[in-house]
C-alpha cells in the first residue's frame, strides 16, 4: 500500500503516516503538489494497487481513505492516538484479529494480512481492530512482537 497525505499535510499528520508505515506493509511519499492521478501512477509505478490518502482537519489526521487503484473502497473518519512509538513488528508476520464482523473481509484485504488463527490467541504481531460499543465504531492498535501495544491508534468514527 502506499500512504500519502493531503497536499500540505501538517507535522502530525507527517508523523501518524511514517507510524502507520512501521506497522504495516506500506511506503510513505510526501505528496507535495501531485494530483491524486499522479499519485495512482506513483502507486503502480512503485507496483502497488492500493492507496491510503490521510486528510486532516485542524492540524490532525481526520480522514482515511483507501483506493484499489483508482477506485474509492474504504472511507471514514477517524481520530489518532500518536503516543511515541515502541517496538517493532515483524511485518511478513502479521496477523489481523477484527471483532467488527461486518469488517472482517474489508480488513484483510486493506492490511494485506491473514486472519489469525482461532486456535492461537496471542498479540504478537498483531492488527486488532476492536469493538468499542461506545462513540467509535471501533479501534484498530497494533502489536508488536513481545506483544506490546504500539504506536499509532488508530479511532473510527
Amino acid at each position: 500500500m502506499l500512504i500519502t497525505t493531503s497536499r500540505k499535510p501538517s507535522q502530525r499528520t507527517r508523523t501518524f503516516c511514517r507510524g502507520l508505515e512501521r506497522v504495516i506493509k506500506a511506503r510513505c511519499i510526501n505528496r507535495g503538489k501531485m494530483s491524486v492521478r499522479e499519485v495512482f501512477l506513483k502507486a503502480k509505478e512503485m507496483g502497488f494497487d492500493r492507496v491510503a490518502i490521510i486528510s486532516e482537519r485542524d492540524g490532525n489526521p481526520s480522514g482515511l481513505d483507501i483506493y484499489l487503484e483508482d477506485e474509492l473502497i474504504f472511507s471514514t473518519k477517524i481520530t489518532v492516538d500518536l503516543s511515541a512509538p515502541k517496538g517493532r513488528m515483524k511485518k511478513d508476520q502479521t496477523f489481523i484479529r477484527c471483532d467488527l464482523e461486518d469488517f472482517k473481509k474489508l480488513a484483510v484485504f486493506i492490511f494485506a494480512v491473514p486472519m489469525e488463527n482461532p486456535q492461537a490467541k496471542t498479540e504478537d504481531n498483531l492488527i486488532w481492530i476492536k469493538d468499542t460499543q461506545k462513540q467509535y465504531q471501533g479501534i484498530v492498535e497494533f502489536y508488536d512482537t513481545k506483544g506490546l501495544i504500539i504506536g499509532p491508534r488508530i479511532f473510527l468514527q
